[in-house]
C-alpha cells in the first residue's frame, strides 16, 4: 500500500490543512483588526499630539495676551499715557519694571503714542524713542487698528538681538474709554517653543515633524528651529472651512499624512507631519509579529497534532500487519498494542478476541477434519471387507443354487421313480428279485438324499452366518456414517439397505434351514424305511401288498419333497437375487465411503493453510 494512501499520513495531512487554513484565516483577521485597530489608535494618538501642543501654545498666548491686557490697565499706566506727566511716569516705569520681571516670557516692553512711535521703554531707556512700531510691523498695527485697539498678535515671528520674538500691541484707554496710547510686548517666542517641545526630546525627527504655519504658509512653529521663517511645501492645503482634521498628499514621491489643528488665539495652524511609513510602522510591525507568531504557532500545532495522531494511529499498523498475517493463515501473531481506553484499544481488544475464537474454531475443524479422516477410512476399509464378504456369499449362493437346482432334478427322478415303483410294485409280485434290486437302488438314491440334505443343511447355516456377519458389519457402517455427521447421511442409507438386505437373508437362511430340517427329517424315515424294507424284503412276498403301500407312501413323500425341494430352490434363487443387490449396494457404499475418504483428507489440506501454534 502507497504511504500516501495510509490514514497516517492521511489524517496528520488534512488535520494540518485544516489548523493552516484555520490558523491562516485567524492569524490574517486578528492582524487585519489589530492593525486597523492600531492604526486608528495611531490616528488617535497623532490628532492627540496636536490638540495638546495647539492647547499649550494658544493657553500661553492666551495668558500672554490676558497679562498684557491687564497691564494697560493699571491706573499708573493709564494716568501717564493721558498726562504724559513726569511724576506719574517714574511710578509708571518702576510699575512696568515689577511687570517685565514678573514675566519670563516677555524680553522688551514699550509704551507706545496712538501714530505707532515708541514713547518709553520698560525701564526708562530712551534708546528706542521715537521708533515707528507701525512701519516695522505693518500688518500687525493695520489688524490692531482694525481690532480698535484691542489685544493684536503678530502674524509671523520676528529676529530680535538673539531672539525671536512675537510681538503682540495693546491698547491703553483712559477712565472715558479712549484710546491714548498702545503698548507692545515682544514675547520671547523662542522659549515659547522650547518649553512646549521640553517633554517631547525624540519624538521627532525628519520624518516627523511638529510645526505652525500662518496664512502664507511661513513656518513660525517649528520643532527644529532652523527651520523657522522658512515655506511649508505647497502641497500642505489647509481646509478654511475646518479648525482640524487629516490630510494625506505626496512629498517629494512619498506619502505624507499630516493632521492640523487651528490655534484659536491667533490665525495660525498648528501641523504635525509624519510620513506613511513611519506612522503606521508599528502596525506594519505588529503585523510582521504577528505573522511570525502565527507561523511558529502553525509548525508548533502542526509539529504536536502530527505527533499526537502519529502516536494515536500508530497502533493501527500492527492491527493491519495483524489481519495481513491472518488473511494469510498465520493466526500465532499478536498485536503488540499496550491497553488503551480509547476506540482503538477497543478495537485491537475486539480483534484479539475474535481471533482467538476463530483459533479455537479451527483447532475444533483440524481436530474434527482429523477425526472424521480416520473414521472415513475405517469405514472404507470395513465396506472393502464387506464387499469381499458379500462377493463371496454371492459365489457360495451360486454355488448352493447350483447344487438346489441338482438336488431338485435328483427328487424329481426319485418322485417319479418312486411313482414308477408303485405302477411296477402292482406288475413286479412276481419279479421279486428285480424288485429288490430296485429297492436297493432307492435306499441308495434316498441315502444320497440324506447326504444332499445334510450338505443343504451346512450351506443355509453357513448362508446365515454370512447374513448374520453382514447385519452386524451394516450396524457398524451406520454407526461410522452417524459419527461422520452430515456427510455420512448418504452411506447411512446404504448401511441401513445394507442391514435390510441382511435381515432379509438371515430369515430366508432360517427359513431353508427349518425346511431342510423337515426334509431331512424325512428323508432320514425314507432312510429308514428303505433299510426296513431291506430287511424284510425276504418276506415281500407275504407282504407285498403292504409293499405296495409303502411305495405308494413313499411316491407321495417324494412328490411331497419335490414340492419343498422347488420351495428351497426359488428361495435360494431369491437370496442370490438379494446378494446380488446387497454387492451392488455394498459397491456404492464403498465407492460413497471413498469419496468421504478423499474429501475428508482434502479438507485436512485445506485446514493445513491455517497456522494456530
Amino acid at each position: 500500500m502507497s504511504k500516501l494512501n495510509s490514514i497516517m499520513v492521511k489524517i496528520p495531512l488534512m488535520v494540518t490543512v485544516m489548523i493552516i487554513m484555520l490558523s491562516v484565516i485567524i492569524i490574517s483577521v486578528s492582524i487585519s483588526l489589530s492593525t486597523k485597530e492600531l492604526n486608528a489608535v495611531t490616528a488617535s494618538g497623532f490628532e492627540t499630539s496636536v490638540n495638546g501642543f495647539s492647547s499649550l501654545i494658544d493657553s500661553i498666548l492666551s495668558y500672554q495676551s490676558i497679562l498684557i491686557e491687564s497691564y494697560a490697565n493699571i491706573p499708573t499706566i493709564k494716568e501717564y499715557m493721558s498726562t504724559g506727566s513726569e511724576e506719574v511716569q517714574n511710578r509708571a516705569i518702576r510699575t512696568m519694571t515689577v511687570l517685565f520681571e514678573n514675566n519670563s516670557y516677555i524680553i522688551d516692553l514699550f509704551m507706545l503714542s496712538l501714530d505707532g512711535k515708541v514713547i518709553e521703554s520698560y525701564n526708562g531707556s530712551k534708546d528706542e524713542s521715537g521708533e515707528d512700531i507701525s512701519s516695522m510691523y505693518p500688518e500687525l498695527w493695520q489688524s490692531f487698528i482694525s481690532k480698535n485697539y484691542n489685544t493684536s498678535l503678530s502674524f509671523n515671528i520676528y529676529k530680535h538681538e538673539d531672539y525671536i520674538i512675537l510681538p503682540v500691541l495693546q491698547g491703553v484707554r483712559d477712565d472715558n474709554n479712549n484710546v491714548v496710547g498702545a503698548f507692545i510686548a515682544y514675547v520671547n517666542w523662542g522659549k515659547i517653543i522650547d518649553e512646549s517641545l521640553k517633554d517631547s526630546k525624540g519624538q521627532f525627527s525628519e520624518e516627523k515633524t511638529l510645526f505652525v504655519i500662518n496664512n502664507n504658509l511661513d513656518i513660525v512653529y517649528h520643532n527644529n528651529k532652523n527651520r523657522l521663517f522658512s515655506k511649508a511645501t505647497e502641497s500642505l492645503v489647509i481646509p478654511s472651512n475646518e479648525d482640524s482634521g487629516l490630510l494625506s498628499y505626496i512629498r517629494e514621491g512619498e506619502a505624507i499624512s499630516a493632521f492640523f489643528k487651528k490655534l484659536s488665539s491667533t490665525e495660525w495652524v498648528m501641523v504635525e507631519r509624519t510620513t506613511d511609513r513611519l506612522l503606521y510602522a508599528p502596525g506594519r510591525k505588529m503585523r510582521l509579529i504577528g505573522i511570525i507568531i502565527g507561523i511558529i504557532g502553525v509548525a508548533l500545532s502542526t509539529i504536536i497534532t502530527i505527533f499526537y495522531i502519529h502516536r494515536t494511529i500508530k497502533p493501527m499498523k500492527f492491527i493491519v500487519e495483524e489481519a495481513r498475517e491472518m488473511s494469510e493463515g498465520n493466526f500465532t501473531l499478536s498485536a503488540a498494542i499496550k491497553d488503551r481506553n480509547d476506540e482503538i484499544g477497543e478495537l485491537s481488544h475486539s480483534f484479539q478476541v475474535m481471533r482467538d475464537k476463530i483459533v479455537m474454531v479451527i483447532t475444533d475443524v483440524l481436530a474434527a477434519s482429523s477425526e472424521i479422516a480416520n473414521a472415513a477410512n475405517e469405514v472404507y476399509q470395513g465396506t472393502e471387507d464387506l464387499a469381499q464378504r458379500t462377493e463371496y456369499q454371492a459365489s457360495s449362493l451360486e454355488e448352493t443354487a447350483s447344487s438346489m437346482e441338482e438336488m431338485a432334478s435328483t427328487i424329481k427322478s426319485s418322485a417319479q421313480n418312486s411313482v414308477d415303483g408303485n405302477k411296477v410294485m402292482i406288475d413286479s409280485k412276481n419279479a421279486v428279485k428285480e424288485g429288490g434290486v430296485v429297492i436297493g437302488d432307492t435306499t441308495n438314491m434316498i441315502e444320497d438324499v440324506y447326504a444332499a440334505s445334510a450338505k443343504i443343511k451346512d450351506i443355509t447355516k453357513v448362508i446365515e452366518d454370512i447374513a448374520f456377519q453382514t447385519n452386524i458389519l451394516a450396524l457398524n457402517a451406520a454407526v461410522e456414517a452417524a459419527r461422520a455427521g452430515d456427510q455420512g447421511k448418504g452411506f447411512a442409507v446404504v448401511a441401513s439397505e445394507v442391514r435390510n438386505l441382511a435381515q432379509n437373508s438371515q430369515t430366508s437362511a432360517k427359513d431353508i434351514t427349518l425346511l431342510i430340517e423337515d426334509i431331512y427329517e424325512k428323508i432320514n424315515k425314507s432312510a429308514e424305511m428303505a433299510r426296513h424294507s431291506q430287511d424284510i424284503f425276504n418276506n415281500i412276498e407275504l407282504k407285498i401288498e403292504e409293499t405296495s403301500k409303502i411305495m405308494n407312501d413313499i411316491s407321495q413323500t417324494a412328490v411331497e419333497q419335490e414340492a419343498g425341494v422347488d420351495q428351497v430352490n426359488t428361495a435360494v434363487s431369491k437370496m442370490d437375487s438379494i446378494t446380488q443387490q446387497n454387492a451392488a449396494l455394498v459397491e456404492e457404499a464403498t465407492a460413497a465411503t471413498k469419496s468421504l475418504l478423499d474429501q475428508a483428507k482434502h479438507l485436512e489440506e485445506l485446514m493445513s493453510f491455517f497456522r494456530v501454534k
